[in-house]
């Protein structure tokens, strides 16, 4: 068996050297040619000042002895490609969206250790040597074939690069050791996204209120915030603070209580918001949670917990569950369609009455 390909790190800079002696072909041969907009463009020249990886690419490359030259031909990658070689010929401006520090910058105004950080960037990309255009149009089929098909929030991080995405992102970095250790999304969840959807739909709820958990709303929100999320600074100080406060109320314990699942975190998430700050449109009664108050709030919070898993192994043994009607609402919310937006309505105003006796 012979391989077909090498795996080589090449820098930006071959690549821009290259382009200027004419070794290089951008144009799509094997590919349909997708236009990025501006937002796609600044976030992949961000994920590389930020040294984060990006997909790689595929190249052939074909080497005419007789007239001394090699041909580098890319067949998966022009978009990447072509994007960093015009940001470092000033071809557009990095967004402040997608980085404060740096953004409305071109290439050229960018200190020189930045500009050497992007210059010294090395894709990963596998050469296919003197490969016929029969050879590579199967490459791909293999290749295509063991993709996973994508989920709906890895299609979303896919399209959209603007404000409401960037903040997502933001989170998700920080509070990805969070959603772990308290054990609410697996390492596989995490991988495909599910934490990134669900702050999705808890931002929504900061900013407009609770909203049903759908596909097509989650969608809608990163469409109508995408070239601008109002008040995203503090949403985002927000957000943090009130993972800080459900984190305080049950130190380690948070990863064995029912609570952990997100049916419940989220009216639990927009409870204690409401307590702290207000949800909009929410018509429950608030009181501020204090660090003292952490404890009783606790007991009060494992007392709903102890309710749903009593009346969960009742209602399992077939024994006969009377409940009141405020709670015989609350866990008819909790275990039939949890995501539409009047039953998280029920469990959240349910635990703010709980919590302001």
């Amino acid at each position: 068996m012979q391989q077909r390909f090498h795996t080589r790190s090449v820098s930006v800079q071959d690549f821009e050297q290259w382009q200027q002696r004419g070794e290089l072909i951008l144009q799509p041969k094997f590919q349909r040619r997708d236009i990025w907009k501006p937002k796609a463009r600044s976030y992949l020249i961000d994920t590389i000042i930020r040294g984060k990886p990006i997909p790689k690419l595929y190249m052939r490359q074909d080497i005419d002895p007789r007239a001394r030259k090699t041909t580098r031909e890319i067949v998966d990658g022009q978009q990447r490609l072509h994007t960093v070689l015009s940001f470092i010929k000033d071809g557009f401006k990095l967004s402040r969206v997608h980085n404060r520090e740096l953004g409305n910058s071109l290439f050229s105004e960018l200190d020189e250790d930045i500009q050497n950080e992007i210059l010294k960037y090395e894709f990963v990309v596998d050469l296919l040597e003197d490969m016929p255009d029969a050879d590579v149009y199967d490459v791909f089929a293999r290749i295509n074939l063991y993709n996973e098909r994508l989920t709906a929030q890895e299609l979303r991080n896919s399209r959209w690069f603007g404000d409401f995405k960037s903040s997502v992102y933001s989170l998700a970095r920080d509070l990805v050791p969070f959603f772990d250790t308290k054990r609410i999304f697996s390492s596989r969840q995490i991988v495909r996204m599910a934490e990134a959807e669900f702050i999705s739909e808890l931002l929504l709820a900061i900013q407009e209120g609770i909203r049903e958990g759908k596909r097509s709303v989650i969608d809608s929100a990163y469409k109508t915030y995408d070239n601008i999320f109002p008040n995203r600074d503090r949403h985002e100080r927000r957000f943090k603070e009130t993972i800080d406060t459900i984190g305080g109320i049950f130190g380690d314990d948070l990863q064995n209580s029912v609570f952990r699942a997100t049916r419940l975190f989220y009216p639990l998430f927009c409870a204690v918001y409401h307590m702290q700050f207000g949800l909009l449109r929410l018509q429950a009664p608030k009181r501020l949670i204090r660090s003292n108050n952490y404890p009783k709030t606790k007991i009060i919070l494992e007392e709903v917990h102890l309710f749903i898993r009593n009346t969960a192994a009742a209602e399992k043994a077939h024994e006969d569950v009377r409940l009141s009607g405020e709670d015989r609402k609350f866990y008819e919310a909790y275990s039939v369609h949890w995501v539409h937006a009047t039953n998280r309505t029920i469990l959240t105003q349910y635990l703010c009455r709980k919590l302001v006796p």
